[in-house]
């Protein structure tokens, strides 16, 4: 790379590490600077890559970028469609939200292109996968050290102390899904640098184990603890269900996949299980999110009513929707009693995107997250490499548990939460390439030594 690339890769990184920062950039001025920023980025990108790294990068994460790219598209023509009478059935019922998230789309287009752009060996991938982990550390470190303290108001912003983690974000379930996605990538960076070898007894498996606790791994595994404190003190019902689930999907997939597993990959999982949801989410509350899941009650919930109201809402408009951002504004007509609470989100992003976008729109979505998820199983269950077999675990990973949550929340309205999945879902759609690369690099250094 030449100085201004990597200067490029540096700025880049420390957006990716910064984007939780400010309220998970879930305010107008802030993720306008965002949009800004990735538009500068883009714009200094272009003098500092070549046309062919370009086009390479367009090719690599096509199966991201062209679904999002159409869905953006797709916004626009509702955006303005509004003005035209022949596409009224189109148009937009609130163009001025649907402008904001046009605008939101395309700084998510320059987030996948630059992704693409900047990682493009091994090496760049642990960086960028190894940022990633680290904000979400600082993220639960903050949360859980304002809740234990009692520390009222926060720090930052000022904001009033909630009994529940919220780091910087507003809302205690976007932290917790901002974990959840750091915790499958930490889970998967951690497999793959367990030591591989077939000489491996139990005593030597145990005193691997412990060793890791000298190395950068020692830092890993603390950091997953301190974010699985933070998931817990979110007290989020369905943030911690998702987490779980996804590693307990995550752990039988190694289980049932792995090839040639290492001695320490069962001690791993095991720690992962005992010391983190027995030892010490037991100790910072994991009975408090237990009493609050026997405790729901959908005689005490709305949620349901709005998911019944705002099924209603699309049967009349299901393939176009309303337009991107117009839950906001116009699911108030479609309420046919009272509800006491204003519900700016469907706390159903399936929902959401479809009273919005409609069936078209969503399934452009739907295609890129599938494919990553297709992607990604296919590396882990097909490569060895350890490194990609591991990241790609995590995305998987990654995807179940967002998939999970997003059922009966809207972790996907906050910037931070939505570019950290967009960031996920590129890896996943980088790993065949990356995979590539390492054979030939593997090939080339055979026939250099026996040459």
């Amino acid at each position: 790379m030449s100085a201004l690339q990597k200067g490029c890769f540096f700025a880049f990184l420390v957006f990716v590490f910064y984007l939780p920062l400010p309220l998970g950039g879930n305010r107008p001025w802030i993720w306008s600077l965002n949009e800004i920023f990735l538009s500068l980025l883009i714009l200094l990108s272009l003098f500092s890559f070549t046309s062919e790294q370009w086009q390479t990068a367009v090719n690599r994460a096509r199966w991201v970028l062209w679904p999002v790219s159409l869905f953006t598209l797709y916004s626009l023509v509702q955006w303005f469609s509004f003005k035209i009478p022949a596409l009224t059935i189109l148009a937009s019922v609130d163009p001025a939200q649907t402008w904001i998230q046009l605008l939101k789309s395309i700084s998510y287009i320059w987030l996948i292109l630059l992704t693409a752009l900047m990682v493009t060996n091994t090496k760049q991938l642990v960086i960028l996968v190894s940022v990633m982990i680290f904000s979400g550390v600082l993220q639960g470190f903050y949360g859980a050290i304002l809740v234990l303290g009692n520390i009222d108001p926060t720090p930052v912003f000022s904001l009033p102390l909630n009994s529940r983690a919220s780091g910087s974000f507003v809302y205690h379930n976007h932290l917790a899904n901002f974990l959840m996605l750091n915790l499958c990538l930490g889970f998967g960076l951690l497999v793959s640098q367990l030591q591989h070898s077939n000489h491996y007894n139990l005593k030597q498996a145990i005193i691997n184990f412990f060793a890791t606790f000298l190395t950068y791994k020692a830092l890993l595994r603390m950091a997953l603890v301190i974010m699985v404190i933070a998931l817990v003190l979110t007290r989020s019902r369905m943030g911690n269900t998702a987490f779980f689930a996804a590693l307990s999907i995550g752990s039988l997939l190694l289980l049932l996949f792995y090839k040639d597993k290492p001695k320490s990959l069962y001690i791993l999982v095991s720690s992962i299980f005992v010391i983190d949801t027995l030892i010490v989410s037991t100790w910072f509350g994991l009975e408090k999110v237990k009493q609050r899941l026997v405790e729901t009650s959908l005689n005490a919930e709305t949620r349901d009513n709005v998911v019944e109201f705002a099924l209603n809402a699309i049967v009349q408009q299901p393939w176009t929707g309303y337009g991107a951002g117009s839950f906001y504004s116009e699911f108030q007509r479609y309420i046919e009693h009272s509800i006491y609470i204003f519900y700016d989100h469907a706390h159903n992003e399936y929902i959401q995107f479809l009273f919005e976008s409609g069936v078209i729109g969503t399934a452009l979505l739907g295609v890129a997250v599938l494919a990553a998820l297709t992607i990604s199983f296919h590396q882990f269950i097909t490569r060895r490499d350890p490194l990609i077999l591991g990241i790609a675990l995590a995305c998987v990973m990654a995807i179940i548990g967002m998939l999970i949550h997003i059922s009966v929340d809207f972790p996907l309205q906050a910037p931070a939460t939505t570019c950290y999945f967009i960031l996920t879902l590129v890896i996943a759609v980088l790993l065949p390439s990356l995979s590539q690369q390492k054979k030939r690099k593997r090939r080339k250094g055979a026939i250099n030594s026996s040459t």
